[in-house]
């Protein structure tokens, strides 16, 4: 007896194609193409990618008129692709600098005007942050969210927040845009970002940006509570970020089509 095929549900896989397709394209991907090559009406599309975009499962560039892949994608995908070569790679950077020191390490990228962690490192860390993979925080409260804002100028920043005031995650956090400027063109002479209590209270944080092909995509950070924070564990600090951002910058810039693929976010999206 011939078993009957399962029947599938074409709007389903429909979803699915267009998440495929346009996942595996770093360069992106316009409706018309997509409703080109999977033979799918512009009319029955649209709504589609407006739910996936919407839920984060595609991004929308509206510049380019083009699709990429959104973080939800890297987000679920990557609590099943936890230990990926790339990812891996970068967490061995994370642990051995989190050895040193005992302080807790994040990674992660800008989604939007937000920072989007991807990797927590905290074997080794005597005190516990809160900050976990997948959690979001402003770009402006966060040392590495500081260095990823960076790669924009000013005029942009106040374009990104026009009302020209921050909204407040601490009582120390940034106010104001003016703020915000005066603190990155300091990032940028430096490198270094900084933030004292302005998204955790009682902690203090350095960052600095991960860069590919010289533009800005990633940023790592050590979150040090105030009492065990001093110059000269700072001048240590400073040392062992630089070094980790090198080996970070070299891994990614040697998976780069992993990172690519594997990186939702695709960078800033500001």
């Amino acid at each position: 007896m011939t078993k009957k095929a399962t029947p599938t549900h074409r709007t389903t896989s429909r979803v699915l194609d267009v998440i495929e397709y346009v996942s595996v394209r770093p360069d992106g991907a316009s409706l018309a193409q997509i409703a080109r090559d999977l033979n799918i009406p512009k009319s029955s599309l649209h709504p589609l990618t407006c739910t996936l975009t919407e839920r984060k499962y595609l991004y929308y560039r509206r510049g380019e008129e083009r699709f990429y892949a959104g973080e939800s994608l890297f987000v679920y995908g990557n609590r099943h692709v936890s230990n990926s070569e790339l990812l891996e790679q970068i967490r061995e950077v994370m642990l051995k600098v989190n050895e040193q020191t005992c302080e807790t390490l994040y990674f992660g990228v800008l989604s939007e005007l937000d920072v989007l962690y991807l990797i927590k490192m905290d074997t080794h860390s005597q005190f516990r942050v809160m900050s976990n993979p997948g959690n979001k925080l402003p770009a402006y409260s966060t040392g590495y969210g500081k260095a990823l804002l960076s790669q924009f100028s000013p005029t942009q920043i106040a374009a990104f927040y026009p009302e020209g005031a921050l909204t407040a995650i601490t009582e120390h956090t940034l106010s104001t845009v003016d703020a915000l400027n005066q603190q990155l063109e300091e990032i940028r002479s430096s490198g270094f970002a900084y933030e004292v209590e302005e998204s955790t209270v009682g902690i203090r944080c350095i960052g600095l940006p991960i860069t590919l092909d010289d533009q800005i995509i990633a940023g790592i950070s050590i979150a040090v509570p105030l009492f065990r924070y001093c110059e000269k564990r700072e001048v240590i600090f400073k040392r062992l970020l630089v070094n980790a951002k090198k080996e970070m910058e070299e891994i990614i810039a040697n998976n780069k089509t992993a990172w690519i693929y594997g990186n939702g976010t695709g960078g800033a999206h500001a």
